[in-house]
């Protein structure tokens, strides 16, 4: 038998799967910061303001997501890479009361940050 789940019952259940781990925040300053687990791995989510390239002086924000995060995600609940980010960016703004649009988010790589 096939189940039907809403969008709004696989963003549930990652925020509940996200609530349940450790994360501490690192002011970055400028009301920036990262967001840690107790890995020791280094930031799994990094909220960043941004300047506009095509519009002066406007800002937006900006969530960088770490790759392992994501796949975490994608592999637990067995999400598409999309409904996974998706997910994640909406308890990231329930979670810090931030206003992310699903189109704002880059992810990275640990070991190519310099």
């Amino acid at each position: 038998m096939k189940y039907i789940i809403t969008e709004s019952k696989i963003n549930k259940f990652v925020s509940v799967y996200l609530n349940s781990q450790k994360w501490d925040l690192e002011d970055i300053g400028d009301g920036e910061f990262d967001v840690t687990d107790d890995s020791d791995e280094g930031a799994k989510l990094k909220f960043r303001i941004q300047n506009s390239t095509t519009a002066p002086y406007e800002e937006f924000n900006m969530l960088y997501i770490d790759d392992d995060l994501i796949v975490r995600v994608v592999n637990l609940f067995s999400l598409s890479f999309k409904d996974a980010t998706n997910s994640i960016i909406n308890w990231f703004n329930e979670k810090y009361n931030t206003n992310i649009p699903e189109n704002s988010w880059e992810w990275y790589m640990k070991d190519k940050e310099e």
